[in-house]
């Protein structure tokens, strides 16, 4: 299984970086390779969705996970249900550091059922990451 930690900080409150990030209809309007988003459900503070995603090179893959989210923690996780994966867990942590200034946590891992499908995805896994985190900054940068 693939892991990944990294620490980013941002000239924005954590609040709203939150609020971005949990915005998962608006994914599509930002995030590169995703093309849409279901919501299948939604209670107090989970969401069930399905992420249609469009690589270069694949076919169209649709990733079905629950998202569980606290804002008093300022906390959102997400796991996997159904889709290509064997597996996949996120967690986005935002704390504030400062007026207009925090720190955001960004975990995840994730393993492919397809062993090549798995390398492939290891070997462009920091340049999509990369590429994910940039996408909701430059949200942020472009709505707050």
């Amino acid at each position: 299984m693939r892991e990944s930690k990294q620490e980013i900080e941002s000239h924005h409150k954590a609040v709203d970086l939150f609020k971005i990030v949990l915005d998962i209809e608006k994914y599509p309007q930002y995030i590169p390779w995703c093309t849409n988003i279901e919501i299948l459900s939604k209670k107090n503070n989970e969401i069930k969705a399905n992420m249609i995603v469009d690589y270069k090179f694949f076919p169209s893959q649709k990733f079905t996970s629950n998202v569980v989210f606290n804002l008093d923690k300022m906390l959102i996780k997400t796991s996997y249900v159904e889709g290509p994966l064997k597996n996949l867990e996120t967690i986005w942590a935002f704390k504030n550091l400062k007026k207009n200034k925090s720190k955001i946590l960004f975990k995840v891992k994730f393993e492919f059922k397809n062993f090549f499908h798995q390398k492939i995805a290891e070997l462009f896994f920091p340049l999509v990451e990369n590429k994910m985190i940039k996408s909701f900054i430059e949200r942020a940068n472009q709505t707050l």
